[in-house]
């Protein structure tokens, strides 16, 4: 995707002589954070009901996946308790 972009304005550059910058590109997206950094916020705003945990429910996130593996099996504990 940001290839397609650069060769887009690659080529917006060539056709009209002039060159401009896409902030966007330039801006960082994505953190890379340890799991124990940012739980502690989120089980408080989880429990305190916070309106914007709402607001990213649909977002990915990667995370190992024995970590995954160990979640799956907790869900599947608490489920069958």
């Amino acid at each position: 995707m940001v290839r397609r972009i650069l060769d887009f304005q690659s080529a917006l550059t060539n056709a009209s002589g002039q060159s401009h910058v896409f902030d966007q590109l330039e801006q960082t997206t994505h953190v890379q954070v340890k799991l124990g950094e940012i739980l502690p916020a989120l089980t408080d705003a989880l429990l305190s009901q916070r309106a914007w945990v709402h607001d990213f429910e649909d977002d990915k996130i990667e995370v190992s996946k024995d970590l995954f593996e160990v979640i799956q099996a907790y869900q599947r504990m608490r489920n069958a308790a």
